[in-house]
């Protein structure tokens, strides 16, 4: 009972944060593909049939072509990383011709980077490159091709991860800068933003969920998310959360971004590729961030959109103002709040 308590109330405040996503904003925006693809994990941890019928009518009207989208890729028009992981777990089968659709569009058209990295359509063929497009594309990609089988879905997936890496990372602390090359050709920015650590860290610790335990890629791509954690462990507050630049604690707590981490964390903690002494830190955090979720699910001191802000340094990111309920709040909630429940349950 002890352990069911609170595995309840994680559970209830992630869907607390989903409906309050929907009450609040379309799902037709990126940020709605996060939340969709966090509920749908969400759903399928719980192998509850309630919950997987919500994800699946959540998703069921993109892939039928009845809700439409606009956005920097093709995926988000059928639902994202979410109908793909739906469609591999066996939740959604009527999705496969959609999601190889997609997945084909994705490898043969989507717009990308003078190096092969994909990127938003205005920039195609430039050096532009953003942390944000991996997860955006590398979890669907890695789905569909588990789903499907479909070899080079996974292998573009994770070798998007390898290209943005050496470009994006710090090496003095191990942290990810957000973009290069939208301030000015080939500048990358100075920050260290806890949204895009969050992204960055999603789009692996996805992958490594999707690739075979045997699959040599999987132990490379551990290392990469271990790595990434523990550059951001280094700069948790005492609170349990990250900042909105991650080394400046005199910048405000960013909820997404410590979201997007916890949940990572928290996937290699009950995955048991992350050490058990870091169970403190993931709890500490959980503990921090309900103190800025709202009972009906409402999210405060989240970065609204951010890319490469003005000159792209610490201090135009630091400048970038958090807002409550910002439509980014909500998918890292759920995401975190969820996996918080599966380890509760232990």
């Amino acid at each position: 009972m002890e352990a069911a308590e609170p595995a309840a109330r994680h559970r209830a405040i992630a869907l607390a944060a989903f409906d309050r996503h929907r009450a609040l904003h379309p799902l037709e925006h990126y940020t709605g593909i996060l939340s969709l693809h966090a509920l749908a994990r969400l759903a399928v941890a719980e192998r509850q049939e309630q919950l997987l019928e919500r994800a699946r009518e959540s998703l069921r009207p993109f892939v039928r072509g009845e809700r439409k989208f606009a956005g920097n890729f093709s995926n988000y028009q059928i639902g994202g990383n979410g109908t793909a992981l739906l469609l591999w777990q066996g939740h959604l089968p009527e999705a496969a011709e959609a999601v190889r659709r997609e997945g084909r569009r994705l490898l043969e058209e989507a717009p990308r980077s003078r190096d092969g990295i994909f990127t938003r359509p205005d920039k195609r063929g430039t050096d532009a490159v953003f942390i944000d497009a991996a997860f955006a594309v590398c979890p669907f990609l890695a789905f569909a091709g588990r789903a499907l089988g479909e070899p080079a879905f996974l292998q573009e997936a994770v070798q998007q991860v390898h290209l943005l890496w050496p470009i994006l990372r710090n090496p003095t602390h191990g942290l990810l800068h957000q973009a290069r090359g939208f301030s000015r050709a080939e500048k990358v920015t100075e920050d260290h933003w806890s949204r895009g650590n969050g992204w960055g860290l999603l789009a692996v610790t996805e992958l490594c969920e999707a690739l075979p335990g045997g699959d040599p890629r999987r132990s490379i791509l551990i290392g990469v998310a271990r790595g990434l954690l523990e550059a951001c462990l280094r700069f948790q507050d005492a609170a349990g959360l990250w900042h909105q630049e991650i080394t400046r604690p005199d910048s405000y707590v960013e909820t997404s971004g410590s979201g997007l981490i916890l949940y990572a964390l928290g996937v290699g903690l009950a995955r048991g590729w992350m050490p058990a002494r870091y169970r403190p830190a993931f709890d500490r955090g959980i503990a921090g961030y309900q103190r800025y979720v709202a009972a009906d699910g409402s999210v405060d001191n989240t970065c609204r959109g951010c890319l490469s802000p003005g000159a792209g340094t610490i201090a135009d990111y630091m400048a970038q103002p958090a807002a409550r309920n910002d439509p980014h709040a909500f998918g890292p909630a759920i995401l975190a709040f969820g996996i918080a429940a599966q380890l509760a349950r232990g």
